[in-house]
């Protein structure tokens, strides 16, 4: 069902399966550290079209990560410098406004990456769009079966993955836009 899609697209660590379908023609991710889709897989999955979360640049300020010695929280460029070699299709890096207006559309904390995807996805012509595989971390995992940790609770820009269920559920009205059944559990319906 999933690879009878147009455009398939997947995240971060994404695993296919007979259940998930196997296509990917779109990966999107933040390309950090933990992310272990290496080149090749990417080529051999059928990617043409890499979309990064993240820009090339230190988009934001935060004295707490400077303090506490988190500066990869706030300042991106060491991806880029680390995946030099790695880049072997077209390839979306968002400027500093385009990753900033999500940042501010959460009250100032950082997107997910599934959020930012979804959020991207929402700003192109799509006829109907298929959501699966997201729960907000309801399930306390990521990467479909790795645990999931809610990093450090005084990290002011954290994830905040309740609003952004908030935000799809109270935004995704007339976008043409359905659920799996766990996502649309969690959208009330």
């Amino acid at each position: 069902m999933i690879d009878s899609h147009d455009i398939v697209v997947r995240v971060n660590n994404y695993k296919t399966s007979e259940n998930a379908g196997f296509r990917t023609d779109v990966h999107y991710s933040f390309y950090g550290t933990s992310i272990r889709k290496t080149r090749d897989d990417l080529i051999y999955d059928g990617v043409n079209l890499c979309m990064c979360k993240c820009p090339n640049s230190q988009p934001i300020e935060s004295e707490w990560h400077v303090k506490n010695k988190k500066e990869i929280g706030i300042d991106y460029r060491y991806i880029y410098k680390n995946r030099n070699d790695f880049w072997f299709c077209d390839t979306f890096i968002p400027d500093d406004e385009h990753f900033k207006t999500y940042f501010a559309l959460l009250g100032n904390h950082i997107p997910t990456t599934g959020f930012a995807c979804i959020l991207d996805i929402f700003q192109t012509p799509y006829k109907s769009l298929y959501i699966t595989g997201f729960d907000f971390f309801t399930s306390k995992l990521h990467n479909v079966d790795e645990p999931w940790k809610r990093g450090n609770k005084h990290d002011p820009i954290k994830h905040v993955p309740r609003e952004e269920c908030r935000w799809i559920k109270n935004n995704h009205w007339g976008r043409r836009v359905t659920f799996d059944n766990v996502m649309w559990g969690l959208m009330g319906g």
